[in-house]
């Protein structure tokens, strides 16, 4: 059994990206740039005005209450080819292009308008209320960085630059198997001994809320063969697998024997966490398997401390979540061993994170997790923490 942090840094060590893909800007969101992207255009592509108002030349207005000739107007989207003369306006709108000639644009609040004259009441200065050509990036410079994650800011920038589809690091498929013949479909109505299929749904959620691709093989009986084939397919379609069960010593977990069949590499058995102590990390080639205890919180709290970071690291986008300290409002007890995390409510008061109970910890609790919006950590050293004491914790998604 290895603590967390040598479980995570091993898996982070392991771990590699697959590759890069080419998308569609409306298919990029959340992906990493695998490139630099470099501005094909001057932008804005020309001096355009930032305000609505009148196009004029600066050294007309060296005298105060100036009248100029208000000869037409510019919107956004027309193109003036003439040139501005020594006592002329051009009445534009903010985002049209600057005619030539003139070299500031004064504000429609700041002047006075009597049909078609226009008094100006002070001095202006060379390039007021102008957006120079260029000025925002020019043409061959870079406008994104390689590994840069893309937001909707991102997206609309790529989209002024005309780019209709990007170069991303790929989207792992993430192959689900759950095991048990204690599970039934979620539409099935429960019958002595069985429950309903309830990891299958959390995992695919999980794994959407990555920007991962789930690939679900649905429920597969407590049989080893069925079982081998099951995760042969998943090893030929897949670039993550998850099992959900089987994971223990029990007469009917056949995880660990396939895997071994199978010739995949075991990198550790065991984490000293509370829930979640029978996770396994395995690899295969270039494939990485993660076997996941079947109760519900553990399957929950080991997503979320180990294969969120590994599919993040695989799509180049891994950032280690800090914890940070929380003030107890209740009293926590736990046994010693194993750092125990446990799904709390977290509030804001006076400024302080505190952490209140909100029921039973045990894994297979899946009603208490509807209740958390985040964890707090007794360390394995500690059985209790008392109220006003803190321990670090996170919030969850």
């Amino acid at each position: 059994m290895i603590s967390k942090e040598e479980a995570l840094n091993l898996i982070l060590n392991t771990v590699k990206p697959i590759g890069t893909e080419t998308v569609s800007l409306e298919n990029s969101l959340d992906m990493v740039l695998a490139d630099d992207i470099y501005s094909k255009d001057y932008l804005p592509p020309f001096n355009k005005s930032a305000m609505d108002g009148y196009a004029i030349k600066s050294s007309d207005t060296t005298k105060e209450n100036l009248t100029f000739n208000i000869i037409k107007t510019i919107k956004a989207g027309d193109f003036f080819n003439g040139v501005v003369n020594n006592g002329e306006a051009y009445k534009i709108m903010t985002g049209a292009p600057v005619p030539a000639g003139a070299d500031c644009v004064i504000q429609i609040e700041k002047v006075k308008v009597n049909g078609s004259k226009l008094t100006v009441p002070e001095n202006l200065s060379e390039g007021l209320n102008i957006i120079k050509k260029g000025e925002e990036i020019e043409v061959g410079q870079i406008a994104l960085k390689k590994n840069q994650c893309i937001r909707p800011m991102e997206i609309g920038m790529l989209a002024s630059l005309g780019y209709s589809s990007v170069n991303v690091y790929k989207k792992p498929v993430v192959g689900l198997i759950i095991t048990g013949d204690e599970l039934v479909d979620i539409t099935n109505n429960l019958t002595l001994g069985k429950i309903r299929n309830s990891n299958e749904h959390t995992l695919k959620a999980l794994i959407a809320k990555t920007g991962a691709k789930s690939l679900s093989y649905g429920i597969i009986k407590d049989e080893k063969e069925v079982l081998k084939n099951s995760i042969k397919n998943a090893l030929e379609a897949s670039d993550i697998i998850i099992t959900s069960g089987g994971a223990s010593v029990g007469d009917y977990d056949f995880t660990s024997q396939v895997l071994e069949e199978l010739n995949c590499e075991e990198l550790f058995s065991s984490v000293a966490i509370k829930p979640g102590k029978p996770i396994s990390f395995w690899k295969f080639n270039n494939k990485y398997i993660f076997s996941l205890p079947g109760n519900p919180l553990s399957a929950l709290i080991t997503f979320e401390e180990f294969i969120k970071p590994a599919i993040e690291k695989i799509m180049n986008k891994y950032n280690k979540k800090e914890l940070f300290p929380v003030m107890l409002g209740d009293c926590f007890k736990g046994k010693t061993g194993r750092d125990k995390y446990i799904l709390v409510r977290i509030e804001n008061e006076n400024g302080k994170n505190v952490a209140y109970k909100i029921g039973s910890q045990s894994s297979n609790a899946l009603m208490t997790s509807t209740k958390a919006n985040g964890v707090v950590i007794l360390p394995k050293e500690s059985n209790k923490a008392n109220v006003g004491e803190f321990l670090y914790g996170k919030y969850l998604f």
